[in-house]
């Protein structure tokens, strides 16, 4: 995968909560020792340890290269197709998703609606307002196997 992909997946698990700015400075940090020349823009997010979030955001932004704007976000939905095999939290993941919401490009607009319809219908259904839980959790867990191999 491209390093702008996983730069702009980075930024946007960073912005939303899922990653910590320690888990982008490894990511960095691994980078530098699998290239030869790594870019500028990789060694000044290696020594990010005390910059804020926002700072982290902005030098993630700067890192060179070009992607399809889908792609960050397929990218990062891969990421929590994992994370939701791995956890079996579904709420945990619907907050990512819906946090997400506010990050995807108009181009990803089917996604954006998928999202949020998912989302809302897991709260009605966790409250007992409407809707199934365990039809819900299957849903979502196959809403988001669609990005399983994205991520690499």
């Amino acid at each position: 995968m491209e390093i702008k992909v996983q730069a702009e997946i980075y930024r946007l698990g960073l912005c939303i909560g899922f990653f910590q700015v320690k888990n982008v400075i490894e990511w960095a940090d691994q980078l530098i020792e699998k290239l030869d020349q790594p870019p500028y823009e990789i060694l000044e997010i290696s020594l990010s340890s005390n910059s804020t979030i926002a700072s982290v955001c902005s030098k993630l932004t700067d890192v060179k290269g070009e992607c399809d704007e889908a792609r960050p976000i397929q990218g990062f939905l891969s990421i929590l197709y994992d994370e939701l095999s791995q956890t079996r939290d579904v709420t945990e993941i619907c907050t990512y998703m819906y946090r997400l919401v506010g990050h995807i490009p108009e181009s990803c607009d089917d996604i954006e609606r998928s999202i949020i319809n998912l989302t809302d219908a897991w709260a009605m259904a966790v409250d007992g307002y409407y809707g199934d839980v365990e039809e819900l959790r299957r849903e979502i867990y196959d809403f988001l196997e669609e990005f399983d191999s994205l991520e690499d």
